[in-house]
């Protein structure tokens, strides 16, 4: 089947049609693991390592060729202060690259390290790679997962046991790429050892604290923080922000260079993908979409879907999640009035797109679900109306932003993290959430001078410590609300 898909794509000379040759190998595969017998964790690996495969074979037909490892070189040897797109960077077929050597490095993580793999290593994998398109490189995890490794040997631990540890850490990655390429220059100035050295430095710091901020940082959001390495990371970047930057004085580089995007590529990889899940789903469990049922009418407070509903149903779930997110990117509109007309704008599917669908799809097994999402898609557009009235009614100069705006496309990404609150306290619940999320979303990178990756998680958490108590004081959670009428 392999071969003859491939010959097909060969003989038509189409891009598209080579990536369906490789996703029926992604088939191929899936079809494979239908082995009763495995646990989820085994599976789970098999599951991502595949992911990690497509990504490759869509690099190698996703431009030009010539390019791929030239590419995937500068990509790898540039600062990656977020945002900078890789597709205006190193290239389309070398982003995806990039994405496929993340992935696979994470799954080498989690192999060699015989970790536990749950529905928690499913998000710690897919923000890795989710932001292998705009802010992480295949040399800037490294010295993160070096670090962790260091917290294991000190605390006598096994590195399997903190794998995911590792992987979350590297939500600040751009300090790593910073130190061995631009600081303290504004411009890239090529590899530095020293920086090399203090970029090690930074990831054995960040390692040894990120699994102590993360075991309390519920206590901070009370777990309605999908993203529960957020605020940790967030609180982590404010600190290296202020010791390298604001103390000292040394100016912030700024990147703002985002291209037009691939619409049409990333729209067909994706469908192919998540249409392979819901196939792969079937052929491990029947009773899949009886599963998902139970699934659905969950809240997803502290839910590992994985170990709550199987392998099946959560594999529907990421097919549907995903499918159900790509229609929010494609039909999603930015309003604002130009010349006294009403104009709307679709959204760009750049790397950092591509990356925020990934990252909206981290907590598909563990969470994240369209039901408790789209209450907080919700918000946003109520929020849009906001900078749109204040512009149309002549307050501000200029409408701060849209739906469509880069830094909201990537924002409403990691307001999905939300969920639990929606979740819980329902529709009108999610709704308020999502909206103070998109209010502050843009601001907190004030914070940590764009460089931590987990900047909308931050802001969930933020959002979680302003609201839930309140929540909890004047609103009665659905569970509640239900038992007051029996």
């Amino acid at each position: 089947m392999r071969g003859e898909c491939f010959r097909f794509a060969q003989q038509t000379g189409n891009g598209t049609a080579i990536l369906y040759g490789g996703a029926f190998f992604l088939k191929e595969v899936c079809e494979k693991m239908k082995i009763k017998e495995e646990d989820n964790s085994a599976l789970i690996l098999k599951i991502l390592l595949c992911f990690s495969a497509a990504f490759i074979i869509a690099s190698l037909f996703a431009g030009d060729i010539g390019n791929l490892i030239p590419g995937f070189i500068t990509i790898n040897t540039r600062p990656s202060q977020f945002t900078m797109d890789y597709f205006v960077l190193g290239g389309l077929g070398s982003a995806f690259l990039n994405t496929g050597m993340v992935g696979l490095a994470c799954c080498g993580l989690l192999y060699f390290t015989k970790a536990k793999c749950t529905g928690l290593t499913v998000a710690a994998y897919w923000l890795n790679v989710g932001f292998a398109t705009f802010g992480m490189t295949f040399v800037g995890i490294w010295p993160f997962f070096f670090g962790v490794w260091v917290y294991s040997r000190i605390k006598k631990v096994s590195f399997g046991s903190v794998a995911n540890m590792a992987m979350f850490s590297t939500a600040l990655a751009p300090f790593a790429m910073e130190l061995m390429f631009r600081y303290p220059n504004l411009e890239t100035s090529g590899f530095s050892f020293v920086g090399l050295l203090l970029a090690i430095l930074l990831g054995v710091v960040v390692g040894c604290a990120m699994p102590s901020l993360c075991a309390h940082a519920p206590a901070f959001h009370k777990g309605y923080d999908l993203y529960n390495a957020g605020p940790a990371a967030g609180f982590l970047a404010f600190l290296v922000y202020c010791v390298l930057y604001r103390s000292p004085g040394v100016e912030v580089p700024t990147n703002t260079n985002l291209g037009d995007g691939h619409r049409l590529f990333v729209n067909v990889f994706f469908i192919i993908v998540f249409l392979l899940c819901l196939a792969a789903a079937w052929l491990l469990d029947k009773d899949c979409l009886k599963n998902y049922k139970k699934l659905w009418a969950s809240d997803g407070y502290k839910t590992d879907y994985t170990s709550a509903f199987g392998m099946g149903a959560t594999l529907v779930n990421m097919a549907v999640y995903g499918l159900f997110i790509l229609l929010y990117y494609n039909v999603v509109q930015g309003m604002t009035v130009t010349d006294g007309q009403l104009v709307f704008t679709g959204a760009k599917f750049t790397g950092a797109t591509m990356g925020a669908i990934m990252c909206m799809y981290a907590f598909c097994a563990q969470g994240a679900q369209p039901r408790t999402v789209f209450p907080i898609m919700v918000g946003y557009a109520i929020a849009s109306f906001l900078p749109f009235f204040m512009y149309v009614g002549g307050v501000t100069d200029t409408q701060n932003w849209t739906l469509t705006t880069q830094a909201i496309l990537v924002g409403m990404c990691f307001a999905s993290g939300l969920a639990p609150v929606s979740g819980k306290y329902g529709f009108w619940g999610g709704v308020i959430a999502g909206a103070l999320h998109a209010t502050l979303v843009m601001s907190v990178p004030l914070l940590h001078g764009s460089f931590c990756l987990y900047n909308g998680g931050f802001t969930c958490g933020i959002v979680a410590f302003l609201l839930i108590p309140v929540f909890e004081c004047f609103w009665k959670t659905k569970e509640e609300r239900l038992a007051a009428h029996k």
